[in-house]
């Protein structure tokens, strides 16, 4: 009996290290996701009722071409992320390397939405999507929260103002 609790014990010491290992992920942010400030957003609905949501800021080029890969998926759940150009574009977004699937909202450069769209996260093996709109836009919302979806309504009825 003493045996088996010995054998016990030196199991769980050895389980204990890979546990800690998979928590400390979102410890382990990569550089580029890690130097984009968190700001402050406003979304108004078309009955001109506000919400306040943190985002990450991707406003580099670096920034936007590394989004959500290899961001573990509580960091993901954390802070939506608002991917901001220095004009109108029509880039196109793919799933590659990111760990859940995410919401993605568009917005004019006035900040009015302009259209969303769901972006599984792709199987093993599979092709990489791309995902985007024909319209131009200036703004661009990846998040996971499904709750966060409802906040807009159809194109032109909500809109998001940054807080600078």
């Amino acid at each position: 009996m003493a045996c088996r609790r010995i054998r016990l014990f030196f199991q769980l010491i050895l389980v204990l290290p890979a546990v800690n290992a998979g928590a400390d992920r979102c410890n382990d942010v990569p550089e580029a996701f890690a130097t984009m400030p968190t700001e402050i957003v406003e979304i108004w609905n078309e009955n001109e009722r506000r919400s306040v949501i943190r985002v990450r800021m991707a406003v580099s080029a670096r920034q936007r071409a590394a989004g959500f890969q290899h961001v573990c998926e509580a960091e993901i759940a954390r802070f939506p992320l608002l991917f901001v150009f220095d004009r109108d574009v029509r880039t196109r977004f793919h799933m590659q390397n990111v760990q859940t699937a995410l919401n993605i909202a568009f917005f004019s450069r006035s900040g009015s939405f302009i259209s969303s769209q769901h972006m599984p996260r792709p199987l093993v093996g599979e092709p990489g999507r791309l995902y985007g709109i024909e319209s131009s836009y200036r703004y661009a919302l990846e998040f996971s929260s499904d709750e966060l979806q409802q906040l807009f309504g159809g194109p032109g009825n909500s809109r998001i103002m940054l807080r600078r």
